[in-house]
C-alpha cells in the first residue's frame, strides 16, 4: 500500500459495494456518474474524504472495476479504494449460489477498513447534491448522532456528457419519487405527492398533502391515512366552498385510553386553533373567509404507545377531509348592468375600491323605489348588521364605504376554529391488528425511525459504527438488516437526525428486480423464490424492534470480527496510472 494512502486523513469515508455484472441495468454509467460527481463536489467544496469500493465475488470473464471504470482527473481531496473480495472467501457463506453479493457483509468489510472520523454507508447509484456536499465540507457533523434523509429516484437517462452541473441539474429535474419516513411517494409536476384514487379527499377540493402523511390505506368500510406528529396540509378553497373545512378523524391506538390534542398551525408554526379528540369525530376547521389558499400545519399530540405489529406510533387518522357549500347567497351572481325589459330595475355598478364601492339603482318604467334594506351577513349566514328606511326619487346611488385596520394577535386568530360537530366511540384497536404492545404502557423510550431507503444512506461516527460493530451478517436477502441496525443504534443512545431539503441524496433508478422499487417488488418476490433465497419478514423484524424498545438497548448480532476483520484482502488505490 502506498506511503501517502496511510497518512492521508479523511474527514468522511463513503462505503459501496458492488461487482462487475451489470445488476439493475447500466451499472457502469451509474457507477461512473456516482464517482464523478462526488469527486468533482469534494474538490470543489474542499471536503477530504475517501470512496471504498468492496469489489464481492468479481465474476469470473468480467473485468475489475477498477479497470473498467474511468479515475477522474484530480484525486488529490478525495481517494478511492478498491478492496478486493475474491471469490473463495464469498463461498465461506451459506447462499453464496443465490446471493453473489452480499451487501451488508460486504459493506461491513468497508466500513470496517474506513479511515475516516464519520463514515456513509450508501450504493454506487447515488447522487449526492451540492447542498448535501456544503454540510459535510462544513465538519458540522457530531458523535452520537444517525444522520438520515429522504432518497429521490430519479430517471436513469443520464446526460451523455457535461459536468457535475448538468448531472445536478438533471437529477432535480427528473425526480419520480420520493422515499421519506412516512412511505415512498410518486411526485407530481409540482414536487407534491400524487393523490391516491379514491383518496381522503376529492379531486376538485383544491387540497394537496405535503409531509408527514402515510400512505392510504384501506379497510372494508373505509379509506383512511395515518398522520405523523406533525403533517402539511396546501388549500386553495374553490369558490363556491365556504371557508369551513370538515375534517373525519380518528384517534388512533398509540393514544391508549387518553384523547389526543389536534392543533392547526400557520406557515410561522404558531397554532391558531386547537381541539381534543376522543374516538371518531367530525370537526369542522373555521378559517377566516379573507383567506382562500394555504398552507396549514397539522400537530397532533398523544401517549406515544407502541404497537405490537406496526413499529409506527398511530396516533390519529384521517378518513375525509372536504370543505362545506357555501350558501346560494355567497357562491355569487352576476348583477346586469342594463335590463331586458322596460319594467325591469337597472342596477349598474359604479366604481369598486379598496375601501369603496358604490352602485346606481334606477327603478323600472312606471315603478318606485317605496323602500330599501340592508342586511351584512357574516361567512355563516347571520346577520350581523341590519338597517331599513323608505326612499323617494327616481334614481339613487348607494356607497358602501369600508374601514380596515390592523387587529392585534388575539383578535386576529379569532376567525380560526375548531370545533366537534358529532362523535362516537372508535374502533376496536385492542382487537385489531393495530393492537397495542402488552408493555405499551411499560416501555420508556419508542421512536419511529426513517428507515425507508436507508442502505442508501446511513452516516455516523466511524466509532459509533465500531461500537455497534456494524450491521448484521445474515447471508440472506438483506430486507431489513439496515433497519435493524438503525434500531440497534437508538436503543444504545445515538440521536436520529434526518437532514432536510434542500440537502438530498438523488438515486438512479434501476431496472426493475434489481432492488426495491414500487413496481419492481413482484419481479424480485419471484426471482427470490425461484433461486430458494430467504429473506427477514416484516414480522420477524418488529419482533427484533420490540425486543430492543422493552429492554432499552440494543440487538448486535455480529462479533469481534465482524466485517471480515481477520481477513487481509488485496487493495488498489484509483490513480490516474492504475486506470
Amino acid at each position: 500500500m502506498p506511503e501517502h494512502t496511510r497518512n492521508f486523513a479523511p474527514y468522511v469515508s463513503v462505503v459501496v459495494a458492488a461487482r462487475n455484472d451489470n445488476h439493475g441495468g447500466n451499472m457502469l454509467g451509474r457507477m461512473q456518474a456516482f464517482i464523478d460527481s462526488w469527486i468533482a463536489q469534494a474538490t470543489r467544496y474542499s471536503l477530504t474524504s475517501e470512496i471504498i469500493v468492496v469489489e464481492w465475488n468479481p465474476p469470473a470473464g468480467q473485468p475489475k472495476l477498477i479497470d473498467a471504470l474511468r479515475c477522474p482527473a484530480d484525486t488529490s481531496l478525495c481517494q478511492i479504494r478498491f478492496i478486493q473480495v475474491p471469490r473463495e472467501v464469498h463461498q465461506r457463506f451459506p447462499n453464496s449460489t443465490g446471493i453473489p453479493l452480499h451487501q451488508m457483509i460486504a459493506k461491513n468489510a468497508g466500513i470496517r477498513r474506513a479511515r475516516g472520523q464519520f463514515v456513509i454507508a450508501t450504493n454506487l447509484d447515488i447522487i449526492f447534491s451540492a447542498a448535501m456536499m456544503q454540510f459535510l465540507a462544513q465538519h458540522r457533523l457530531e458523535a452520537g448522532v444517525m444522520y438520515r434523509m429522504d432518497r429521490h429516484d430519479v430517471a436513469n437517462e443520464l446526460p451523455a456528457s457535461g459536468g457535475v452541473d448538468e448531472l445536478l441539474a438533471f437529477c432535480e429535474s427528473h425526480v419520480l419519487r420520493v422515499f421519506a419516513r412516512e412511505a415512498g411517494f410518486t411526485l407530481d409536476a409540482g414536487g407534491l405527492p400524487v393523490a391516491a384514487g379514491n383518496d381522503i379527499f376529492a379531486p376538485a377540493a383544491g387540497l394537496r398533502l405535503g409531509t408527514g402523511w402515510h400512505q392510504i390505506e384501506r379497510s372494508d368500510f373505509d379509506a383512511y391515512r395515518w398522520m405523523d406528529p406533525e403533517a402539511e396540509l396546501l388549500f386553495q378553497r374553490p369558490r363556491n366552498a365556504a371557508p369551513r373545512l370538515m375534517m373525519d378523524l380518528e384517534a388512533g391506538p398509540s393514544a391508549g385510553s387518553d384523547p389526543v390534542t389536534l392543533e392547526v398551525a400557520g406557515t410561522s408554526g404558531a397554532v391558531l386553533a386547537t381541539a381534543t379528540l376522543r374516538g371518531r369525530a367530525m370537526v369542522r376547521l373555521h378559517l377566516p373567509p379573507e383567506i382562500s389558499s394555504g398552507r396549514l400545519l397539522l400537530r397532533v399530540r398523544g401517549q406515544g404507545l407502541p404497537l405490537l405489529r406496526d413499529l409506527r406510533v398511530l396516533h390519529l387518522r384521517v378518513l375525509g377531509l372536504a370543505w362545506e357549500d357555501a350558501p346560494e347567497w355567497m357562491q355569487g351572481t352576476t348583477v346586469p348592468s342594463e335590463t331586458n325589459g322596460p319594467s325591469e330595475p337597472v342596477i349598474r355598478v359604479l366604481s369598486t375600491g379598496e375601501r369603496q364601492i358604490q352602485f346606481a339603482v334606477r327603478p323600472g318604467l312606471g315603478a318606485a323605489l317605496r323602500k330599501f334594506e340592508i342586511d351584512v351577513r357574516d361567512a355563516a349566514g347571520n346577520v350581523v348588521f341590519h338597517a331599513a328606511d323608505q326612499a323617494t326619487g327616481s334614481a339613487h346611488v348607494i356607497t358602501l364605504n369600508l374601514d380596515f385596520g390592523l387587529s392585534g394577535a388575539s383578535q386576529a386568530s379569532s376567525a380560526w376554529l375548531l370545533e366537534t360537530v358529532r362523535a362516537k366511540p372508535s374502533q376496536d384497536w385492542p382487537a385489531s391488528y393495530h393492537a397495542l404492545n402488552p408493555l405499551a404502557h411499560k416501555i420508556r423510550r419508542t421512536a419511529y425511525l426513517h428507515t425507508h431507503a436507508c442502505g442508501d444512506f446511513t452516516l455516523l461516527a466511524r466509532d459509533d459504527w465500531f461500537a455497534l460493530r456494524g450491521y448484521p451478517e445474515f447471508p440472506i436477502w438483506p430486507m431489513h438488516l439496515d433497519a435493524m441496525f438503525c434500531y440497534a443504534a437508538f436503543h444504545a443512545g445515538i440521536r436520529e437526525e434526518i437532514l432536510r431539503d434542500p440537502m438530498r441524496i438523488y438515486h438512479i433508478e434501476h431496472l426493475a428486480a434489481a432492488g426495491w422499487t414500487p413496481e419492481g417488488e413482484t419481479a424480485r418476490s419471484a426471482r427470490l423464490a425461484a433461486k430458494g433465497v430467504s429473506e427477514m419478514q416484516y414480522s420477524e423484524f418488529t419482533k427484533w424492534v420490540n425486543l430492543m424498545r422493552k429492554f432499552d438497548a440494543p440487538i448486535i448480532f455480529t462479533l469481534g470480527n465482524w466485517g471480515l476483520a481477520e481477513v487481509e484482502f488485496t487493495e488498489v488505490e484509483f490513480t490516474e496510472a492504475s486506470a
